[in-house]
């Protein structure tokens, strides 16, 4: 197999594009609610019955165009005996051999299938490891090997012997599990839905009193019909901050199909200490979120990382249910619910690689495919000012099912301020926009001559900043299932370094079989909605995923952990590397030497000629301005120096490092590097 990576980068200026102020956009502050009652796992059954045939398939995502899936998957049955084979596309002039850099695995956990399908799958790990894994309608706790010690249904877990004031009625109809760890106080977030009618839907959220999470949780309910209408609450996704619980929802009409019955994407704010202390729950919700009048389909919470730390959150979405597209909206929630000043803002961007609707995996039996539902978000990672986000997507050249990467570089501006158009406007109106000049925005195809790829999910894997001054790592671990003509369904991950190289593509659960529900025709066949993955925070290098695998002709859930096996990551570099590619401030350059050397380093633009820097100062800065090169003296270990470029127009340049004095680890005495300024 091999893995290709289609590159496209885009430089934007927002005086060019669209933002809108959001002064539709409606907040319910401080929606209070009481706690409903305490789940102890302790007095629940160990032996449970599951009816899997009787709960059928769950809920589809919103946003489902049937017509053009079919379309679609038709041209890619008519093009199976074509080959399209496309040239790897790093922008380093001298990548990571992608057989380097790559998770590896070191044990895994094969976990039954649920009630229903997809599997829903999601994992939470704690400092201890405890682990917490959930789909369609079970929660398991595993122990740091992977054992499973306890398991309970979500509609246990909602069980009330001990009613307070909003009692949670008997359920029948639970989906969509979500489960969070949050690092700061050691506790566990289990979150999911539950009815697909306005009469029905409400949403269950319980928090753990412990690190154990066999021990008692707080349970609430919130509610799935929060505008009053006929509509119901589906397809969570969350995110945290410190102090915050983020999820977002789609409201659907009843009886409607899903494209004509969505109504518009929300968003709840929680606080979390509430939750812990089962106290009353206050909430935020925003809702009313639409561009030019329309509603914006299924928005997507984006995990700060590496810690889950910060007092704002992003979101993004994009128009998932079409053929071909480029708009990228980016949403920020500002402040925490505590300050009272948590309002929304709304930016728009064009992507410079083109999204499309994804065609259905393939599997070994031509009988068969498997849904990729559409090309919505469905994981990012923000890191400083970085946001980078994950989706299924449409191979436009081979029509498979393939993974878009998007990143968006600069979302602050140079002094941290968020500049909004609104604060020389209207008076009175909050501000509800920002000024995006300085962003860019690129995007990547993640892709495979043999495999399908499906649901992607991202967890960011540098280490956290000691301070502000300190260069941001941008590693991250992404999961996702997969598939092809000659691979059943199974679960893998792979790298993107903080130099932007991706890894070959590792695969972690080899399935065993095609997936056949009989109470779904053959060619739409169910596969995730889903996936999880979690860094564990005291862990470096060690990341827990959930995903899917076929066996028995079902849908079968693996547990696994995995650890970096990357030089750049133990051993902070090798030789010299220069990152990131782009750069939107400066170029980090890391040289690793193991005896004294001198070395010259100029600057020349793509036509040749020269940018004139100046030497650096003692802390290692070099900036660009004043003589026509710079000379860097290194004693033995490794050092880092930034090279700063917030004054270099915007295009290509050539780094030349020359060996002055000495030696030094490299093969040659004269090494050049290509950088892009954005």
């Amino acid at each position: 197999m091999k893995r290709l990576l289609v590159f496209v980068g885009l430089s934007l200026i927002f005086s060019h594009s669209q933002a809108q102020t959001g002064s539709s956009v409606e907040v319910l502050r401080n929606h209070k609610s009481a706690l409903s009652h305490v789940f102890d796992p302790s007095t629940d059954s160990d032996v449970f019955l599951v009816p899997t045939d009787e709960m059928g398939e769950m809920p589809m995502p919103t946003g489902i165009n049937e017509s053009l899936r079919k379309q679609i998957d038709a041209a890619r049955t008519a093009k199976l005996h074509q080959k399209a084979i496309e040239n790897r596309g790093i922008l380093n002039d001298r990548p990571t051999p992608s057989n380097i850099t790559k998770p590896v695995p070191q044990r895994g956990t094969e976990v039954p299938p649920g009630a229903g399908t997809p599997n829903d799958n999601h994992i939470a790990v704690g400092n201890d490891g405890k682990i917490v894994s959930v789909m369609n309608t079970v929660i398991r706790v595993h122990n740091d090997t992977g054992k499973v010690i306890k398991a309970f249904t979500l509609e246990n877990f909602a069980l009330n012997p001990n009613i307070k004031k909003d009692p949670i009625p008997t359920l029948n109809r639970t989906y969509d599990p979500r489960v969070v760890y949050d690092p700061y106080t050691d506790r566990y977030i289990v979150l999911y839905m539950h009815g697909t009618t306005d009469k029905t839907s409400f949403i269950v959220v319980g928090f753990s009193s412990s690190n154990d999470p066999t021990k008692p949780w707080n349970v609430y309910k919130i509610p799935g019909t929060p505008i009053q209408d006929s509509v119901w609450s589906d397809y969570p996704i969350v995110s945290q901050t410190k102090e915050d619980l983020f999820f977002t929802v789609n409201l659907l009409h009843n009886g409607s199909s899903w494209e004509e019955g969505f109504v518009e994407a929300v968003i709840w704010q929680l606080n979390k200490d509430d939750g812990y202390r089962g106290d009353t729950l206050n909430k935020n919700f925003f809702h009313n979120i639409k561009y030019e009048g329309v509603s914006i389909w299924s928005i997507c919470a984006i995990q700060n990382g590496p810690m889950p730390g910060g007092v704002d959150n992003y979101f993004l979405s994009v128009r998932p249910y079409t053929k071909e597209n480029d708009t990228v909206f980016v949403h920020r929630i500002t402040n925490t619910l505590r300050s009272g000043q948590a309002n929304y803002e709304l930016g728009v961007f064009k992507s410079p690689l083109k999204y499309g609707f994804p065609s259905s995996a393939l599997v070994p039996d031509t009988a068969f495919r498997l849904r990729t539902n559409d090309a919505r978000v469905l994981s990012g990672v923000r890191m400083g000012s970085q946001l980078h986000y994950f989706q299924n997507c449409l191979n436009f050249k081979t029509l498979q099912a393939h993974i878009m990467h998007g990143s968006i570089y600069n979302l602050t501006l140079p002094s941290g301020k968020m500049a909004s158009i609104n604060e020389t406007g209207t008076p009175g109106e909050p501000p509800a926009s920002w000024n995006l000049g300085g962003a860019t925005i690129q995007a990547h195809l993640y892709t495979n001559d043999s495999l399908d790829f499906g649901y992607p999910a991202v967890a960011a894997a540098g280490a956290e900043p000691k301070s502000e001054s300190d260069p941001l790592d941008p590693s991250m671990v992404v999961t996702s299932v997969f598939s092809g003509s000659k691979h059943f369904p199974g679960t893998g991950a792979f790298f993107i370094n903080r130099y932007g190289e991706h890894s070959d593509y590792q695969i972690l659960k080899k399935g065993q079989s095609i997936i056949n529900y009989t109470f779904i025709k053959p060619a739409e066949q169910r596969w995730g909605d889903y996936e999880g993955i979690q860094a564990k925070f005291n862990e470096k290098g060690v990341f827990y995923l959930v995903g899917s695998w076929g066996k028995s002709n079902s849908m079968f859930a693996y547990v696994a952990r995995v650890k970096l096996q990357d030089t750049v990551f133990d051993n902070p570099i090798a030789s010299v590397r220069v990152f990131p590619v782009p750069t939107t401030e400066n170029v980090q350059i890391e040289i690793q030497n193991d005896v004294h050397a001198s070395i010259k380093g100029q600057i020349y633009t793509a036509d040749g000629k020269l940018i004139a820097p100046k030497s650096p100062s003692a802390n290692q800065t070099l900036a660009l301005a004043g003589d026509q090169s710079f000379s860097i003296s290194i004693e033995p270990g490794t050092h880092r120096y930034a090279l700063h470029t917030l004054g270099l127009p915007k295009g290509v340049y050539f780094l030349r490092l020359q060996l002055t004095e000495g030696r030094w680890s490299a093969k040659s005495d004269s090494q050049s590097f290509k950088f892009i300024v954005q």
